[in-house]
């Protein structure tokens, strides 16, 4: 590729020429800045492996989803992610709780039936001649330059909504995360606040497949926040931090994929990402993020 060519569609990228580019723009900036939102409590609560089997068990839903209504409608794809996400978390909490499984098995385990199950019902749904309408066919890696106008919409309020939610508690999330004990005596409950952080980790997961697809969603939720606690020591620069590399990640990764051809979004948006991953490893100094000062005042 010339300079010219990359100046012109650099140009036609920026200038919103194109309205598939600009959903595309906005969809990986919101998908990369609520993943890195969300992944900084998954990753400094040890969930990191959870968020990679609830990513690969939303397969089997949304293409069961299709498979039963028919239709490429967001909210029963979406309700059918959901549903079996959950499903796989349950799973791994449940079969990790005994004493004759790891916990590292039981997410592995989780992870292969559930993806296994999608793949089988994806083939089986290939052969529907309105999969590709259905966006089916991108699922497995993303494709964001195919997200329509509607499932724009419901990203949008759910990222927000999310984003609220994390920030309006993010003081009693805070310390459940790092003095669960202290937590508990304050009046905190800690099963709602797990409870709320795995809920809001497969939501996360669900609305992100579209641009990012299931096999690399996780990266996303752990990449960006990685990165961050390399760099900062305190609980708000880190979210903040971890938000804006997701965000940057998915403006950067989604003009890669418009200006060079056969590029996708996703593994743009994961390359970049993993790119100041690298940076924030080689040049950081080791700066654990530590709880802030003032969390003595908690509320439930």
């Amino acid at each position: 590729m010339t300079g010219a060519i990359l100046a012109e569609r650099t140009l036609e990228f920026v200038t919103f020429e194109y309205a598939f580019a600009a959903r595309a723009l906005v969809a990986s900036v919101l998908v990369g800045a609520l993943c890195g939102l969300v992944g900084t409590f998954m990753v400094l609560r040890r969930m990191s492996l959870i968020g990679d089997a609830a990513g690969h068990a939303t397969l089997p839903g949304v293409v069961g989803a299709f498979l039963v209504t028919g239709s490429k409608a967001m909210a029963p794809l979406l309700a059918g992610g959901l549903g079996t996400a959950l499903l796989a978390t349950w799973v791994v909490e449940r079969v990790a709780g005994g004493r004759r499984t790891r916990p590292d098995a039981a997410i592995a385990v989780s992870l292969a039936v559930f993806f296994g199950l999608g793949l089988v019902l994806l083939s089986i749904a290939q052969r529907s001649p309105t999969a590709a309408q259905a966006g089916l066919n991108g699922i497995l890696f993303g494709n964001a330059a195919g997200v329509t106008t509607p499932q724009l919409v419901t990203l949008s309020v759910i990222a927000l909504t999310l984003a609220a939610l994390v920030l309006a508690l993010v003081r009693p999330l805070t310390v459940a995360t790092f003095d669960p004990s202290f937590a508990r005596a304050a009046g905190v409950p800690l099963h709602l606040v797990r409870a709320g952080v795995t809920l809001a980790l497969t939501l996360a997961v669900v609305v992100s497949i579209h641009a990012v697809g299931v096999v690399l969603v996780a990266a996303m939720l752990i990449t960006p926040p990685s990165t961050a606690l390399l760099v900062t020591r305190r609980m708000p620069s880190a979210l903040a931090v971890s938000a804006g590399i997701g965000a940057a990640s998915g403006a950067v990764g989604a003009w890669i994929s418009f200006v060079v051809d056969g590029v996708s979004t996703g593994p743009a948006m994961v390359l970049v990402a993993s790119a100041a991953f690298a940076l924030a490893w080689v040049f950081a100094a080791d700066s654990p993020v530590r709880l802030p000062r003032r969390a003595a005042r908690v509320t439930s």
